[in-house]
């Protein structure tokens, strides 16, 4: 299995250079990664639905789908269509949250026009909510930080997430494997250790110092690289955000009695399980390079 995740691994890597790549060379920078985005968005949202169908209530698939959709796709607004309504930093997450409370809002609504005498509507409608946030609200912050610093950075916040996560993730899984002993949370996922956890935080402190030190020289980016202990903080941070965000979706699983989010990739699981620790790790990133630096 271990074999078959590298090589399935390296695919991905490979997969996604090249669309990074392709991204960059248009004339609208960021456009095919935003549709990604979207993409993403769809599958995921699916795949919660099918998570959260329990005995007597469930999630309402197209609040959750339209809704998830919505958020990602009015977060690219400020980037593709610049309306000069801000002037912070945080201008751009306004669209996204704004979006967020509208549609939960229609949540609401719809799940008032579908009441029935016994239904119990309040379950379905907090497993709604949740998922429009799981799934876009945080989806919609991997969306923003391709744009972060604009051109300047030309991607870099978002390709420095997805290293130091996927670092940490390969770190996490490769040491558990051949060194774990100590279970670190055996009652939500049995076979995550102590060992393993300590290994995916050195390896996303690893990512991070190729990411936010090195990558900025190779690619001739004119920003100051991180200091080294600003890269050791990021990986940190990073790093421990997509431990929790792993251990989200498992408790998502664990309630509902599965082990992968869907069978669409044999020996990953489905888009969900490729994506937890990325969502939860976003928002993290997001503020660490906002407050960082100021862009």
């Amino acid at each position: 299995m271990l074999h078959w995740r590298l090589i399935l691994g390296s695919v991905f890597i490979a997969a996604l250079v090249g669309l990074f790549w392709l991204d960059a060379t248009l004339a609208q920078p960021g456009i095919i990664l935003f549709f990604f985005a979207v993409s993403l968005t769809v599958m995921a949202s699916g795949e919660y639905i099918r998570l959260t169908q329990f005995t007597g209530f469930h999630s309402r698939a197209i609040s959750v789908y339209g809704g998830s959709l919505l958020v990602v796709l009015l977060s690219g607004v400020p980037y593709f269509w610049p309306l000069d309504l801000f002037h912070t930093p945080f201008a751009p997450l306004g669209w996204a949250y704004l979006t967020w409370m509208i549609v939960c809002l229609l949540a609401v609504i719809i799940e008032i026009a579908a009441y029935r005498d016994g239904k119990n509507n309040v379950l379905d409608l907090g497993l709604t909510v949740l998922g429009i946030f799981y799934i876009g609200l945080l989806m919609s912050i991997l969306v923003q930080l391709r744009f972060v610093g604009g051109e300047l950075w030309k991607g870099l916040p978002l390709v420095a997430l997805l290293i130091t996560v996927k670092f940490g993730d390969i770190g996490a899984y490769a040491v558990g494997r051949t060194l774990g002993r100590n279970r670190a949370v055996p009652q939500l996922s049995p076979g995550k250790t102590v060992e393993g956890f300590i290994g995916g935080i050195a390896f996303s402190v690893g990512g991070a110092f190729l990411a936010c030190r090195f990558l900025p020289v190779w690619l001739h980016l004119s920003v100051e690289p991180f200091s080294w202990w600003q890269a050791i903080f990021f990986g940190l941070l990073v790093g421990t955000a997509g431990i929790l965000g792993d251990l989200a979706e498992s408790l998502i699983k664990r309630v509902a009695k599965q082990k992968d989010s869907s069978a669409w990739l044999p020996g990953f699981g489905g888009i969900l399980d490729l994506l937890d620790s990325l969502l939860f790790a976003g928002p993290v990133a997001l503020l660490f390079w906002i407050l960082l630096f100021g862009r």
